[in-house]
């Protein structure tokens, strides 16, 4: 598995599990939600047992619906980054190797990326 793969899976995969959770609140939302005090703190109860920091609660609360188009569009870079490496393996040439180093510009500024040595 190459280094620049590896990288691009594990940036995907960080935005689709962030898209998930979103949605994971939201449906709770969508449910039985009361606003409750306890003492100086304030949280709210979703469905009469999850308790969620009122303050969270209330940023993605008005955060947009998530998109499914979101979702497809991250599984969709997974299955090209696969796509991309393994015909870079079969047929030796930097076909795949040059998109997957285009596909990595937008991280540029990650710590984890690798600058220049991953310029397309």
């Amino acid at each position: 598995m190459s280094e620049i793969a590896e990288f691009l899976r594990a940036r995907y995969a960080i935005a689709r599990k962030s898209e998930e959770n979103k949605r994971r609140l939201r449906n709770d939302i969508d449910f039985e939600w009361e606003h409750r005090y306890e003492m100086d703190n304030e949280y709210v109860l979703l469905g009469g047992h999850r308790r969620v920091d009122a303050d969270e609660f209330w940023r993605q609360s008005g955060e947009p619906a998530p998109d499914p188009a979101v979702i497809a569009d991250l599984d969709m870079k997974l299955a090209l980054v696969d796509l991309l490496e393994s015909a870079e393996s079969w047929n030796g040439y930097r076909t795949g190797s040059t998109a997957l180093h285009i596909l990595a510009q937008p991280f540029v500024g990650h710590p984890d990326h690798k600058g220049e040595e991953w310029a397309p």
